[in-house]
């Protein structure tokens, strides 16, 4: 019997020639994978380790991780035992290559990177040159959500190499040289490497935390692998006079396209002409196709005056059109929503429209900043109501709340869910029935209708004195308005923050957080969430 000590267990494992198909499944304690061929066992521990995994060594040095070298763990040195693989994105609970940079690698993914950054893509295992998938057309789903592991662009942007399906490349990443010279660092050239210290890129200015950069560790300066091959000069159709050429950290410069200003950002400038695009700006999607719409907007590469007809407000940027329909737009005002569900101001969904005119609305006022909204030009509105604003105006006063999906459409189909059982009615007329003995859910025993007002009572559910119709309890003394018996058990206040709907709710004592007052023994609507988030009740006391 062979036997062999492997640090990543207490016990000498057994040497198994071939694992049997007859035998238990069992998997690698190294790569979590299936054991099928030659492996170690420690039968007493259900441990196994592929004999592949038993002779990986136990310190690399990674082409793309040239400060320090990757050591081997039997396990992630973390709470919990568990990391991200810093190549496939995956969990990594088994053997793990790790560095103190807090770069952690899963065996496989480590010695497959490593030849592929040494340039040896014939070496890998059951893998040669021909039998690589290489394709440029559309894939699965799967597929269209997957990044090529250089770049993390995405894979189905570009010819790309499928190892074994579960490794994509780009073709193009397949022979990126280890090292560039580029024109925003020439102190010292940059390095293909993995980027450990998460530094954000120097022309686009995100962090992209997975996959390749080009770095200078000493100077931490680091460049995507996109940014690099970015041209560095430029002839655009908005700026014919002269090339754009490419600078960083510019001050307070104005983009041409978005009209926004950003702080020391890189962009495209001309210096003679002070024009400049935002690196992001420089190209806009063609065309694009949003909810708002039927059809699709194109691009208009024009910068001329116009007032866009989704909003109502003056662009002077590129614009989107709709020749069909004669539409002009701002890029952003594509992706407004055609419907606001249970917009919080309102109580009702709001509508997206280009043309008011078709509505008959009484007053043209917006109902959030009281400013006038042109008829000619879209807004949202609910047209039952006479309700209308601004679009800007929506999409601001709904960013403010917390929207929770709980299916009901409508406020309206809250209040028909009464908080009350009827027991007994009386027919007044042909029409009027009024609950004259009912059940309500804030009592256990059940209320009677009256209209004789006789004494001085106060209602429970509002605290103030009784003057009109009214139930009581005939075992207790327990008195409602019958316009408080009548309120809704949830409802929505569009004041609060948090859009889900409040429950009616008698308590013995709270705090208003609206008029900050103590109560004793009255109904309050209540957040749900915000009580248990805080560990209190939120209670908010609806006007009656």
């Amino acid at each position: 019997m062979e036997l062999h000590h492997h640090f990543s267990h207490q016990h000498p494992l057994e040497f198994i020639e071939e694992h049997s198909l007859n035998n238990e499944k069992a998997n690698c304690s190294g790569c979590g994978e299936l054991v099928s061929g030659p492996s170690y066992s420690c039968t007493e521990c259900e441990f196994y380790l592929d004999k592949k995994c038993s002779e990986v060594s136990s310190e690399i040095n990674h082409p793309f991780h040239p400060n320090h070298s990757l050591k081997l763990l039997a396990s992630p040195p973390y709470i919990g035992s568990w990391a991200i693989c810093d190549f496939c994105d995956k969990r990594c609970e088994q053997f793990v290559y790790h560095c103190s940079c807090k770069l952690d690698f899963h065996i496989k993914c480590a010695l497959f990177s490593k030849t592929i950054a040494e340039n040896k893509v014939g070496e890998l295992e059951g893998v040669s040159q021909k039998d690589l998938l290489v394709s440029s057309e559309n894939g699965s789903e799967e597929l269209e959500e997957t990044e090529c592991f250089a770049c993390r662009k995405p894979v189905l942007d570009s010819p790309y190499i499928s190892f074994d399906s579960r490794f994509y490349l780009h073709k193009k990443c397949l022979d990126l040289p280890i090292e560039v010279n580029h024109l925003f660092h020439s102190q010292h050239p940059l390095v293909l490497q993995f980027n450990s210290q998460r530094l954000p890129c120097q022309i686009c200015k995100t962090t992209q935390p997975r996959g390749l950069v080009y770095c200078c560790s000493p100077c931490e300066f680091t460049l995507h692998i996109a940014c690099v091959e970015r041209p560095t000069r430029i002839n655009h159709p908005c700026h014919r006079h002269h090339p754009l050429i490419l600078q960083l950290n510019l001050k307070s410069l104005l983009c041409q396209i978005c009209r926004k200003t950003q702080a020391l950002s890189p962009a495209y400038y001309c210096s003679a002409c002070k024009f400049g695009l935002h690196v992001k700006c420089v190209s806009p999607e063609p065309s694009i196709k949003g909810e708002i719409h039927e059809h699709p907007f194109t691009l208009f590469w024009r910068l001329v005056p116009f007032i866009c007809d989704a909003c109502g407000t003056s662009g002077d940027c590129i614009s989107y059109i709709c020749s069909p329909c004669g539409l002009i737009v701002h890029e952003s005002c594509i992706s407004l929503q055609p419907i606001i569900k249970r917009f919080p101001r309102h109580g009702h969904s709001i509508s997206h429209t280009f043309i008011l005119g078709q509505y008959e609305i009484k007053s043209w006022k917006c109902k959030i900043c009281h400013e006038e909204v042109n008829s000619k030009h879209g807004c949202y509105c609910c047209s039952d109501c006479n309700y209308v604003v601004h679009a800007n105006c929506a999409i601001k006063a709904y960013r403010w709340y917390k929207i929770f999906d709980d299916g009901i459409e409508e406020t309206g189909e809250l209040l028909n869910n009464s908080a009350f059982v009827v027991i007994k009615e009386t027919r007044l007329g042909e029409n009027d029935v009024i609950p004259t003995e009912i059940k309500h859910l804030n009592h256990p025993h059940k209320l009677i209708f009256s209209n004789d007002v006789k004494d001085d009572k106060y209602c429970d559910g509002c605290v103030l004195f009784i003057s009109t119709s009214f139930y009581y309890c005939a075992q207790c003394d327990f008195f409602l308005h019958k316009s408080c018996a009548e309120l809704p058990k949830k409802t929505y206040d569009w004041s609060h923050v948090h859009q889900c709907p409040l429950t009616l709710n008698l308590h013995a004592d709270f705090l208003c957080l609206y008029c900050t007052f103590e109560f004793n023994n009255c109904f309050s609507y209540d957040c749900n969430f915000c009580g248990s988030d805080d560990n209190i009740n939120n209670n908010i006391i609806r006007n009656i």
